[in-house]
């Protein structure tokens, strides 16, 4: 179903006569997106590209990327400074290529997440620095986020298997780390998700 960024033509039938993905990323200035870009296009770019063109199509990921990650969103006025591309097309070839790939976690989701992650650092950190209560989040809207984190750090048991638990550095890194990755594929869909794992 994808394409790859392949040279001019490629046998699919499809002229590459616009920019690829990773020369779209460079001329706007988002090369942390690239992977992102590149993933999206690849899995269904030749189709975002025989409906609306090449270069829409390549602008499209690239503006799917910027809008799934944690930068601001690619916008109109910086597509049209940097490409001569009819706008509406690059629209339409983007909300092809959401199509394929699936939507994002709802944003309630996603939220709850980076609150969660949010108290994990903190912890984290208070772990590091040697606090054995970390941070001071009782009663603050971060407790209720990761409650069983906060009773793990002041030592209230929320269950009987907690009571042996260790709230030490490694298990919340790897924690962290879980939740980091959490994040990234509620951000960006599973099937998004999967496919910039497999680049």
């Amino acid at each position: 179903m994808g394409q790859r960024q392949s040279p001019a033509g490629g046998g699919s039938g499809i002229a590459n006569d616009g920019p690829s993905v990773d020369e779209a990323v460079r001329r706007l200035e988002v090369d942390a997106v690239a992977d992102i870009a590149r993933a999206a296009f690849d899995h269904a770019g030749e189709l975002a590209a025989l409906q609306h063109g090449h270069t829409p199509a390549v602008l499209g990921a690239v503006r799917l990327a910027t809008r799934r990650s944690r930068r601001p969103t690619v916008d109109r006025e910086e597509l049209a400074a940097a490409f001569d591309v009819d706008l509406d097309d690059v629209v339409a070839a983007e909300s092809e290529l959401s199509r394929h790939l699936g939507t994002p976690a709802p944003e309630s989701e996603i939220a709850s997440l980076r609150r969660r992650l949010i108290v994990a650092r903190e912890l984290l950190a208070a772990a590091e620095r040697g606090t054995v209560a970390g941070p001071d989040l009782p009663g603050s809207y971060l407790a209720a986020a990761a409650p069983f984190l906060l009773a793990r750090a002041t030592g209230d048991p929320v269950c009987l298997d907690d009571r042996e638990a260790d709230l030490d550095e490694a298990s919340l890194r790897a924690h962290v780390g879980r939740l980091e990755a959490d994040l990234e594929c509620a951000r960006l869909g599973t099937k998004l998700a999967a496919l910039v794992a497999d680049e």
